[in-house]
């Protein structure tokens, strides 16, 4: 018997997976954090340190044709935290501004500006708001800078509660199946619970790590939170927290995860598969890569990890900071670089292609513009 071999790419597609990692310079910031998809072609990010909104459009294929830079109050307000509202409304935080913002991303356009609906303010004493939550008409806030959880009535924003936490509060989550409020304190190595009005902070134990920061509730019917560790270490650490508050830890064992700085996670509609990503924002010599991870669910509570699969972005030491799962891709905002990354292909698809490292670029660049067009038919 004679084997053919596929010579069109179209036939070699059919027998080979790929992957295809590409990084796209954003307009120049010193940090470039939050990132989330309004719809399936538009998507926004964050860029704290001058307090700026980008627009980044995508085309059929999920590539980016194009980004733009729009500030929406001032070089000073520290615009982060970034949550959909509707089809025409974007919640962000203003950190240093101390307010809540109502944004209308204007259309699908780099060239149709933003623009602020309205503003609210945060309730005395909570000062600094950083991440966000909509949930049931209510906006659930981390505000970072005084320690405190906030919730907010949206159709009564004096409608309010204010909880005090221990340092620092990130990420909130609604738990899917207890209604449970959870927020990850990252300086305390700490997760506070609110459960019927009832507060209390379950410690993280030493032996699996520290410094929750991404926490996401997950399709499964579950939160799930990440662990970044420390300046000497990561342990590639995360964890399932239960519709009880029990919490089920796992932890990478490859030889690039498990040391790894876990800073966040994102899922698709598979409630078994997630992506976590890994980040050198801690420790610089952690690997700024994504893991694709599969939690085995025959066994009872689904308590040990199936797969585990790396993607090692082109440039390292660039602190990932954020990664969502939009429409078959993977799109992750690299803090210090003023860099999105574009993932698709086998990896995201669900094949097990994996890889040590794949360092061929040491550092990243944004580019002063306005506006910038991506040509993709290099």
């Amino acid at each position: 018997m004679v084997r053919q071999c596929p010579t069109s790419p179209a036939q070699q597609a059919q027998f080979l997976p790929s992957k295809s990692v590409t990084e796209y310079f954003l307009p120049a910031a010193r940090e470039t954090h939050e990132i989330i998809a309004v719809n399936d072609i538009l998507l926004l990010i964050s860029q704290q340190t001058d307090g700026s909104l980008v627009k980044v459009v995508l085309d059929d294929k999920g590539q980016p044709t194009g980004s733009s830079k729009w500030q929406l109050t001032t070089p000073f307000s520290g615009l982060h935290g970034l949550v959909r509202g509707s089809s025409t409304t974007v919640w962000a935080t203003a950190q240093f501004d101390n307010v809540v913002l109502q944004v209308n991303p204007g259309d699908n356009d780099i060239k149709s500006a933003p623009t602020v609906v309205s503003t609210i303010p945060i309730p005395s004493p909570a000062l600094g708001p950083h991440g966000i939550l909509v949930n049931n008409g209510n906006l659930w806030v981390t505000c970072k800078d005084s320690s405190h959880v906030v919730r907010i009535k949206i159709a009564d924003t004096s409608n309010t509660n204010v909880y005090p936490v221990s340092r620092r509060p990130i990420f909130v989550a609604v738990h899917p199946s207890s209604k449970d409020v959870y927020a990850s304190l990252d300086m305390s190595s700490k997760i506070w619970h609110l459960r019927a009005g009832v507060a209390e902070e379950i410690d993280i134990p030493p032996s699996v790590g520290n410094t929750p920061v991404g926490l996401l509730a997950g399709p499964d019917g579950n939160v799930w939170v990440a662990l970044l560790g420390n300046s000497t270490t990561g342990t590639g650490t995360f964890g399932r927290i239960n519709s009880d508050a029990s919490i089920n830890w796992f932890s990478l064992t490859s030889n690039v995860g498990k040391n790894a700085g876990l800073i966040h996670l994102a899922f698709d509609t598979d409630p078994s598969r997630f992506w976590l990503l890994g980040s050198s924002t801690a420790n610089a010599s952690g690997p700024n890569a994504v893991f694709t991870v599969t939690i085995d669910t025959s066994n009872k509570g689904g308590s040990r990890i199936a797969t585990q699969n790396t993607i090692m972005l082109p440039t390292q030491w660039s602190w990932n900071h954020r990664v969502i799962s939009h429409c078959g891709s993977l799109y992750v905002t690299e803090l210090t670089m003023s860099t999105l990354a574009h993932i698709r292909g086998a990896v995201v698809d669900g094949w097990p292609v994996s890889e040590i490292w794949d360092q061929y670029a040491d550092y990243g660049l944004g580019l002063k513009a306005k506006f910038i067009t991506y040509d993709n038919s290099i």
